[in-house]
C-alpha cells in the first residue's frame, strides 16, 4: 500500500471511541475498519486510509438520518490532529495557522485539501475531498464543524464564521447546524466552506510560541517528504542510515526521532526493519562504525571528541565498540592509518 494511502492510527481510533460511546460494539468497529486493536494502540502508527471509510459506512448504516458528523465534531479531541494541530496551535496568526493546515492536512487524511479563497472583506476556507467521502456527506459536515471549533479554540473564542456552506442538500434541522458550528448553514452551495471576516486572518493565536511552531513545521515537512518518496526510492535500511548519519552529530538519533523523520511510527519502523533481517540498533551501529573509521584517521579530533560526536556517554563504550569493529583500539588504528 503506498504511503499516501495511510493515516495515523489516532484518526480511526478516535472514531471508534466515538462510536463505542454510542453503543456500537468495539469488535464490530474493528472488523469494519479492518485493523486490530493493537495496531491502534500507538497514535502515530500508520494504518490504511480505508479504515476510516469502513467505519463511516458502518456508522451510517447503524444510525441512518442522525447528525453523526456534527455530533462527532463536538466530541472529537483536539489531539487527534497530532503534529498538524500543534503547529497550528503555535502559529502567530490565524493566517499562518491556516497555511499550516493547508500544507499538511494530507498527513492526517491523504485526500483532504483546504483552499483559502480571499474575496475582498471575506475569506472562504473551502474543504475538498474524494468522491466517496463527499457522497457520504456526514464526514464533510464533521470536518467543517470541527474546523470552526478548532479555530475558535485557537483564537480563544474570538473568531466565529459568518456562515457555513455545504455542497450537499440539508440533512438535519437548521438549529442542529447552528448549535454545532455556531452560525447558520447554507446548502447546495458552490463549495463546502466556512466564511470568515477576512480581518480574522491576522488575529493572533493565543499562547503561540513561534520557536515551537518552527520546530513542528520542520518535522511536518520531513514527514511530508517521506510520504512523497517515489517508488524506487532507496531501501528502508539505507534511508534509516542516511537519516542517522545526517543527525548523529546533533544527538538526534533516537529510534522515535528517526521513525518520525521517515514518516513512520516507531513500531512500524521496527517491524519493517525486522522484515529486512535487521534492526535499528544494527543500523545505528553501522553508521557509527563508518563515521568512526573516518574520524579516527584525523589527528585534529581527539578520541574523546569522537566518542561524544558518535553519541557515546562514556569513551570506554566507544573503545569497546571500536575493538569489536576492527580488532584494534582507536589509538592503534590511528597510528596505523592517520592522515
Amino acid at each position: 500500500m503506498p504511503d499516501d494511502e495511510l493515516v495515523f492510527a489516532s484518526m480511526p481510533a478516535a472514531l471508534i471511541s466515538f462510536a463505542c460511546s454510542r453503543g456500537v460494539p468495539q469488535d464490530d468497529l474493528l472488523r469494519a475498519a479492518g485493523v486490530s486493536a493493537e495496531a491502534l494502540a500507538a497514535p502515530d502508527e500508520l494504518v490504511p486510509y480505508g479504515s476510516l471509510l469502513g467505519l463511516w459506512e458502518l456508522l451510517l448504516r447503524r444510525f441512518p438520518g442522525e447528525p453523526l458528523g456534527l455530533s462527532y465534531a463536538q466530541w472529537i479531541p483536539v489531539s487527534v490532529v497530532g503534529i498538524v494541530g500543534h503547529a497550528i496551535r503555535h502559529s502567530e496568526t490565524l493566517r499562518q495557522g491556516v497555511a499550516v493546515y493547508a500544507r499538511f492536512c494530507r498527513l492526517m487524511d491523504p485526500h483532504l485539501r483546504l483552499a483559502v479563497e480571499e474575496h475582498g472583506e471575506v475569506v472562504h476556507l473551502a474543504l475538498e475531498h474524494e468522491p466517496r467521502v463527499v457522497a457520504m456527506a456526514e464526514p464533510m459536515e464533521m470536518m467543517i464543524a470541527a474546523l470552526a471549533r478548532f479555530i475558535a479554540l485557537y483564537l480563544d473564542g474570538a473568531a466565529r464564521p459568518a456562515e457555513a456552506r455545504f455542497r450537499h442538500a440539508r440533512r438535519h434541522p437548521p438549529a442542529r447546524y447552528e448549535e454545532a458550528i455556531g452560525v447558520p448553514a447554507r446548502f447546495e452551495a458552490a463549495s463546502t466552506c466556512l466564511v470568515y471576516d477576512a480581518r480574522f486572518l491576522d488575529a493572533p493565536v493565543v499562547g503561540a510560541d513561534p520557536s515551537v511552531h518552527d520546530y513542528l513545521v520542520r518535522q511536518a515537512e520531513r514527514l511530508l517528504a517521506a510520504r512523497a518518496a517515489p517508488a524506487g526510492a532507496a531501501p528502508l535500511d539505507a534511508r534509516v542510515r542516511a537519516r542517522i548519519d545526517e543527525r548523529i552529530e546533533r544527538g538526534e538519533v533516537e529510534q522515535e526521532q528517526i521513525a518520525r523523520a521517515l514518516g513512520m511510527s516507531t513500531r512500524s519502523l521496527q517491524r519493517a526493519l525486522k522484515d529486512l533481517g535487521t534492526s535499528f540498533t544494527a543500523q545505528l551501529d553501522e553508521v557509527r562504525r563508518a563515521r568512526a573509521l573516518e574520524l579516527v584517521r584525523r589527528r585534529d579530533v581527539t578520541l574523546q571528541e569522537i566518542a561524544f560526536l558518535l553519541g557515546y556517554g562514556e569513551p570506554r563504550h566507544f573503545y569497546r565498540s571500536f575493538r569489536r569493529w576492527t580488532g584494534s583500539t582507536p589509538g592503534e588504528y590511528r597510528r596505523a592509518n592517520a592522515r
